[in-house]
């Protein structure tokens, strides 16, 4: 996450100095040249960051260190973005024609604005401290002997193909499946060999499914010759090549044959000599490269080279892996069941106690295997804890406590999924580690988690590709897709993209991964008694927080030690009341004012308070079911970096402020199922960079001076996703004809009684919308539609 970090501040200090934020600043001495200082520890610092972030693994001090850089980096990464908020220039129309002297008077005025001069000093002065601790952390580097070039990664212990197939249960079907497919006669025209890949997360059980497959007596008898091969994150194919020549001619050939000393060529002429006319089974084993040609040539030696039927049996924890080898039938391998957990779990850890033993400490052995979630890894590695526990209260203590604490599950479980987290892309860890933030077994939209990440600066900082954001947010969740750390569910493909409707969920172990990762950096809470404060953990500094509010509570009335969070979401049910009041949210805001992402679920006031509006850093905005919530502050019309702003089912919000204008860098706004709405206000056609816009409230009749009309709607050109309610009797073609927008993929128009008997091609053709690829037509008393749509408008976007 360093890594990604350091690279966005460099962006940002090279995108300040070219935007001329300089000259703005001329009068503070000084500037220039801590710019030039922090660039270059962060550029000499960078280079170091793939090392120290392996190194930290068996480390602490590099661990510790990495930590100080990434609280220095948060805090100049929060410097530079209010530096870029309180900017005052902003090219006009007419700019470029001032006259020099014109742009001299304006330039003075701005500089000698005194509260921006203050201001201006804060920030420089802010710069200033923190570069000067970021340089006591580049000279550190020395002590922990960090270069650039990055250690080995830890590794995971090599695979053989001996295994005791008693010890491995529940994969009876899926074994059988894949020898049928080992042992069916027929392959692809043209080839001799297909290949077969396992698929699933470290730990799942992968190779012991394949040692099963490898060791069945059928399988034996049908191949003239079998090849086990661990390759893990080897990509020098040469290497690949001796360990499969070991495995066909054996040791003691081998060392007479000087392998060593051998080119490529010569290798693979050897193992074509060796598997001559035979029907072989090669297995590979825990196969990373997603580079064709890394292993091209063993690809073609073992499918030109050896009689028909032959099979390659590979192992991945990449689906892009599986197609890159030209797989023919790929098996993702599932979880196991809580039943068949329990077996493995209870086998380790009570096969040799007494019955009486036995039968007290297995009702608290049933809750603890619910912590595998169907993972074998786990079952066996929390048998073998247990395996020296002997009493009651010590396995209690297993159950009540949290899995991604205990040093037996870094050790043996996460170290598999640390390989999987180090292969990913830089930018993408952080990505990975947000999720952390989310609830254990929840189901949430992909839109959301990827405006979550673009709030935090995941996905760049320029805020004008948005649209490229996006695009990069879906890239990043395939690549975890792709690595089994996240699932996708109701996924229907638009063009290659996940549709805006798409879900997703996280394997809780992989959850619990998550959290280590962030060592502390996320804290969760749940209020589920009168507590009137708290006060945040302070081993490490938090920058995300999460808060339940359990039936029948409150919000706390003070929590301390928020200045520096990033996100906050409170959630919970309370109807009556609300889980949080202005009074309370207005105390907090004070104190949180460099917050980024802000959701409250079930708010319990009127109004939002006043300082909302000095939350320049927020990107995403969302309170769902406020039932109480009637009216937004002007105040929050000040918030120019706000890019997200949900609304969903607050049925007494009466209108939006007439300032929503000003909200330049909106991409999303939405406001479902907030029946007391009856109009948008005009500005909102000045926001043209809006992507999403659900739940708008048009005039089609005509074009009303103060209330968003349909011809108002072909300045948002960039809109992809549309949901309107149509108000008036009839259709005004003159302004209707001025709606052209090229990038609508899908559109939901709820129409009225009036207007319900016209045709819904005439009407989507009045609105020159008739080729959005999906459409969706309502009335107040029924639905008809032209694709599936889900049970709400709520469900059908996402949220």
């Amino acid at each position: 996450m360093a890594e990604a970090l350091v690279s966005t501040l460099l962006e940002q200090i090279t995108t300040i100095t070219c935007e001329g934020a300089l000259e703005e600043m001329r009068l503070l001495n000084g500037v220039k040249k801590d710019l030039r200082k922090l660039k270059f520890n962060l550029t000499s610092i960078k280079a170091l960051l793939k090392d120290a972030e392996q190194k930290q693994i068996s480390d602490e001090t590099v661990q510790l260190w990495l930590d100080r850089l990434q609280e220095e980096s948060l805090d100049m990464e929060d410097a530079l973005d209010e530096w870029r908020t309180v900017l005052p220039y902003r090219p006009t129309d007419g700019a470029e024609n001032a006259s020099f002297l014109q742009r001299k008077v304006c330039l003075f005025l701005r500089c000698f604005s005194f509260h921006r001069v203050y201001r201006y000093h804060g920030i420089a002065r802010n710069i200033k401290e923190i570069n000067e601790r970021l340089d006591e952390i580049a000279k550190d580097r020395v002590r922990y002997q960090l270069t650039d070039t990055p250690s080995r990664l830890p590794k995971r212990k090599e695979s053989t193909s001996f295994v005791d197939g008693s010890n491995i249960v529940g994969r009876d079907e899926v074994k059988k499946e894949i020898i049928g497919h080992l042992l069916c006669g027929t392959s692809k025209e043209g080839e001799s060999c297909q290949t077969i890949s396992i698929v699933g997360l470290g730990g799942i059980g992968k190779t012991a499914l394949a040692q099963l497959i490898y060791n069945d007596e059928e399988v034996k008898q049908h191949f003239t010759s079998r090849i086990w091969a661990y390759v893990s994150d080897v990509s020098d194919e040469s290497k690949v090549a001796k360990r499969i020549i070991a495995e066909l001619e054996g040791p003691d050939k081998v060392a007479a044959l000087q392998l060593e000393s051998l080119p490529l060529n010569a290798l693979l002429e050897r193992i074509c000599q060796s598997i001559e006319g035979k029907k072989y089974l090669l297995v590979l084993d825990d196969v990373w490269t997603e580079n064709d040609e890394d292993f091209g040539g063993l690809n073609v030696t073992f499918k030109r080279g050896a009689a028909a039927g032959s099979r390659i049996l590979m192992t991945t924890r990449k689906d892009i892996v599986s197609r890159v080898m030209g797989s023919s039938h790929t098996i993702h391998l599932e979880t196991l069941s809580q039943d068949l957990c329990w077996s493995i779990l209870k086998k380790i850890a009570l096969g040799e106690r007494d019955q009486k033993t036995c039968e007290d400490l297995t009702p608290v052995g049933l809750r603890i295997v619910k912590k595998c979630k169907g993972l074998p890894l786990v079952a066996k590695t929390l048998g073998g804890y247990l395996q020296f526990k002997t009493t009651r209260k010590e396995w209690e203590d297993v159950l009540n406590s949290e899995l991604w604490r205990m040093d037996v599950v870094h050790k043996d479980v996460f170290v598999p999924l640390l390989l999987s987290y180090y292969d990913l892309p830089s930018p993408v860890k952080q990505c990975f580690k947000y999720c952390a933030s989310y609830v254990k077994d929840d189901c949430y939209a992909t839109c959301h988690l990827i405006a979550r990440w673009k709030a935090q600066g995941y996905l760049g900082f320029n805020d004008d590709d948005a649209s490229l954001q996006e695009l990069k947010g879906f890239e990043y969740l395939k690549c975890l897709e792709a690595r089994s750390f996240l699932q996708i569910e109701d996924l229907k493909p638009v063009d290659g993209q996940y549709a805006q409707y798409a879900r997703c969920k996280m394997h809780d172990l992989v959850h619990d991964f998550a959290l280590f990762l962030t060592k502390g950096e996320f804290q969760k809470v749940e209020v589920s008694k009168d507590d009137k404060s708290m006060k945040m953990n302070s081993e490490r500094t938090r920058r995300h927080l999460v808060v339940k509010i359990a039936r029948g509570h409150c919000f706390l009335k003070s929590i301390s030690d928020v200045e520096k969070l990033r996100s906050l979401y409170v959630y919970g049910y309370n109807s009556r009341d609300g889980v949080i009041n202005d009074g309370d949210l207005c105390n907090l805001l004070n104190e949180a004012r460099r917050l980024r992402v802000l959701n409250i679920m079930n708010y319990g006031s009127s109004t939002i308070p006043e300082e909302i509006g000095n939350l320049l850093h927020l990107r995403y905005l969302h309170f769902p079911f406020g039932f109480h919530l009637k009216r937004l502050p002007k105040a929050l019309c000040r918030l120019h970096n706000l890019q997200f702003l949900v609304l969903y089912q607050c049925p007494n919000l009466e209108r939006l402020p007439d300032e929503v204008e000003n909200l330049v860098n909106l991409t999303v706004l939405c406001t479902p199922s907030c029946s007391s709405l009856t109009c948008y206000p005009k500005g909102v056609r000045r926001l043209t960079r809006l992507t999403q816009l659900v739940g708008l409230i048009v005039r089609v009749d005509r074009n009303d001076p103060q209330e968003f009309s349909i011809g108002d709607l072909a300045n948002l050109k960039q809109l992809a996703v549309l949901s309107m309610k149509m108000m008036g009797n009839t259709i005004n073609v003159e302004e209707s004809e001025k709606v052209k927008l090229p990038n609508l993929q899908e559109v939901r128009i709820l129409v009225n009684e009036a207007i319900a008997g016209a045709n819904e091609d005439t009407i989507l053709e009045s609105l020159n919308m008739s080729s959005v690829p999906r459409c969706c037509f309502d009335t107040e008393f029924f639905m008809t539609s032209r694709v599936s749509a889900p049970r709400n408008e709520y469900q059908y976007y996402g949220f």
